[in-house]
């Protein structure tokens, strides 16, 4: 009995010592890293070992989003600024300069800490290495090649019966509610109208997410996107015991969102064997990567029709979300609008490819919702070797934030900058930046900006004008103030509450 409580003692003592000898290692570690970017200018840390964790959870809690609180630290620390994550280095850059360097000039890679948590949030495969996450920049070259025909202008000329059918879908969903009286919440109908034109345009598939109510697909992505900000934000989520439920329900939408895709892909490709005719889509795009890539397995399809399907659904549903907010919050924007549109529209029920141009105003307008509030709000880049950014020495494999959320509110560059303001995008206005060139990057910059935008504005133009054209909404009451909330993509929060009567009925 003595000898096995000596055991016991034993084991505990050389355990803690063990501990306590890592404990020093990583102290010793993080101080090294500390040193290491000491130059750089930074707020004071909170803690050792927590770094600036603290003071970034005190702002949140306050109810701000990590761009804001970033944006009044540039303030007081300058272009380059360093921010700890726990024991991991963030540089922050908020100059249009370094955005250009880092994203043209060097075409830094993408940072794998961040864009992991996108793929594989909580280690389960959500977009795996599609085209936004793949870190490999020989095989993101070979498969953009071949995707890029299928987002060309003259190819999306093809979708405007589907963008159109389905705002059908929406404007007859939304008629249903168009009383005056109930609340609508229009960032709920926006998701699901951006999922059912993401499906039918992209995959020829049907989710019946209009219609459906108690359908399980937005749920799922929501889901998967709050995984992604969770896993972000939490570097110790393996032994976060707490966190264990959420993390089950993030890997059983994740599975349900890839069981999905490999359904749709598999199908598509029983029926090219089949001999049966088949759209010349997005998917099929994807299923001709084989071609030039022999060794894509159906899990690299399923990576890159979930990256279309999440990215290509949250992004324009969150510009649309803002944007709805910020007409609504500005009636002589609205009037001038429904103006527009009745010019170019008239009666017709259908927008065609060339009313895309003439509905310029809408055009600033969205542009303009991108501006002051871009769904996907920076990027991250991972520096190569050492050099210099702004004087300030970055050594290799340093993790580099480009934010666009504070770019795009340079008061340098936009005066006034957190006034909605359609007319900076008209063609009379003059540069803001005095000659500079105005850093508007709300599609990303250099080699690797978004490849959906066209789709994206495309589908924004039909969408808003067909609802503006028969809907007059309306705000209801304390919804003063925009608010924004991070959900890998920036979005609205509390959505847009509205209520809902047909243009021109009184009420």
């Amino acid at each position: 009995m003595a000898t096995t409580m000596t055991f016991v003692i034993l084991l505990i003592a050389v355990s803690m010592a063990s501990l306590l000898g890592l404990l020093a290692i990583f102290s010793v570690y993080v101080g090294y890293l500390h040193w290491k970017y000491s130059h750089i200018p930074a707020p004071k840390r909170d803690n050792f070992f927590l770094g600036h964790v603290p003071l970034i959870s005190r702002e949140l809690e306050r109810g701000k989003i990590l761009d804001e609180v970033v944006d009044e630290l540039h303030r007081i620390h300058g272009s380059v600024m360093l921010i700890w994550l726990y024991h991991k280095p963030l540089v922050f850059l908020s100059d249009p300069e370094l955005a250009r360097k880092c994203l043209v000039t060097l075409n830094l890679p993408k940072n794998p800490f961040s864009y992991t948590s996108l793929g594989f949030p909580f280690g389960q495969r959500m977009a795996g290495n599609g085209l936004v996450t793949q870190m490999d920049h020989g095989v993101w070259q070979k498969r953009r090649t071949v995707l890029n025909p299928a987002f060309h202008r003259r190819h999306l000329m093809n979708f405007m019966s589907a963008f159109n059918n389905s705002c059908d879908l929406f404007l007859s969903k939304l008629d249903e509610m168009a009383d005056g009286k109930t609340v609508v919440d229009m960032a709920q109908e926006f998701s699901r109208v951006t999922l059912d034109v993401i499906g039918k345009v992209a995959f020829n598939v049907d989710v019946n997410v209009i219609e459906d109510a108690n359908s399980p697909f937005p749920m799922a992505i929501a889901t998967c996107l709050q995984g992604v900000q969770t896993n972000f934000r939490s570097p110790f989520w393996r032994i976060n015991v707490l966190q264990f439920p959420f993390q089950k329900s993030v890997s059983q939408a994740t599975r349900f969102v890839r069981d999905y895709a490999k359904n749709v892909i598999q199908e598509r490709q029983e029926a090219i064997l089949r001999g049966d005719d088949t759209p010349l889509d997005i998917l099929a795009h994807i299923l001709s990567m084989a071609e030039s890539e022999p060794s894509l397995t159906l899990e690299d399809m399923v990576d890159e029709f979930v990256t279309f399907y999440v990215a290509g659904q949250e992004t324009t549903s969150n510009q649309l979300s803002f944007t709805l907010f910020e007409i609504l919050k500005n009636p002589e924007i609205e009037n001038r609008l429904v103006q527009e549109i009745e010019t170019v529209l008239g009666s017709r029920q259908f927008v065609e490819y060339r009313d895309l141009g003439n509905l310029q105003f809408l055009g600033q307008t969205l542009k303009e919702s991108l501006r002051l509030h871009p769904p996907v709000e920076a990027t991250s880049r991972e520096t190569t070797r050492d050099g210099y950014f702004a004087g300030h020495f970055l050594p290799k494999g340093t993790s580099v934030l480009i934010c666009w959320f504070i770019l795009h509110r340079l008061p340098e560059f936009w005066p006034e900058p957190r006034k909605f303001d359609p007319e900076r995008f008209s063609t009379a206005a003059k540069s803001p930046g005095h000659g500079q060139s105005v850093p508007y990057f709300p599609f990303s910059l250099g080699p690797r900006t978004c490849i959906g935008q066209t789709f994206a504005q495309f589908e924004a133009r039909v969408l808003m004008a067909r609802l503006l054209q028969e809907f007059e909404l309306s705000l209801i009451p304390g919804q003063n103030e925009l608010r924004h909330e991070e959900r890998l993509t920036l979005r609205p929060k509390g959505g847009v509450q509205c209520t809902i009567k047909r243009r021109g009925t009184v009420s």
